[in-house]
């Protein structure tokens, strides 16, 4: 419970790039950091990630100028039609309901890229395990700083502890890109 309450109190305070959706007042007694522990449905730390689609996956490294310490390197030597071929995945621990509003935000930045342009995150998705469906997507730009993207949306059915993803497609540039923890929270209907 202590790693919770220190990894709510480090994302609270963390910047993000959107604005996350505010929060609902927490009941009487609890602290904002117990609310953050009851709505994480992951583990974000980077050590559980799981990459997929090379022969020799990426594995954490140290990196003090990212919140927890480690990132996770992944190099795409050339770009693919099929934008899920490289990736990366985390899993949800706790069961979603149908309706509940769910974030996913993650710490991300372009380590390098062709011509100084921005790193890309081909779709950033939540979906569906195991036969893989989008549930909500999005593509985003990434910058050579570490920052907080956030992407949302809603469960569109109830699914159980470990039948949803995040999920990072990684190959459409030719790119080096790291990422830091990833956090799907659920905030309810």
């Amino acid at each position: 419970m202590k790693l919770l309450v220190v990894l709510g109190a480090a994302v609270l305070a963390a910047p993000v790039i959107a604005q996350a959706p505010a929060a609902a007042p927490a009941p009487s007694g609890q602290s904002a950091e117990a609310l953050f522990a009851q709505r994480l449905i992951n583990d974000p730390r980077v050590e559980v990630l799981r990459p997929y689609g090379q022969p020799i996956g990426p594995v954490p490294r140290s990196d003090k100028t990212v919140q927890f310490g480690k990132a996770l390197r992944v190099q795409i030597g050339s770009p693919s039609l099929e934008i899920g071929r490289i990736g990366v995945t985390t899993p949800t621990l706790k069961p979603v309901k149908e309706g509940d509003r769910i974030v996913v935000a993650f710490w991300a930045r372009a380590q390098r890229t062709e011509d100084k342009a921005p790193g890309k995150l081909c779709r950033v998705q939540l979906e569906a395990t195991p036969q893989i469906r989008a549930v909500f997507d999005q593509p985003f730009d990434v910058t050579p700083e570490w920052k907080m993207y956030k992407l949302s949306g809603k469960a569109d059915r109830a699914y159980p502890a470990g039948g949803l993803n995040a999920a990072f497609h990684l190959a459409c540039a030719k790119q080096v890109i790291d990422l830091g923890p990833v956090f799907i929270l659920d905030y309810g209907a």
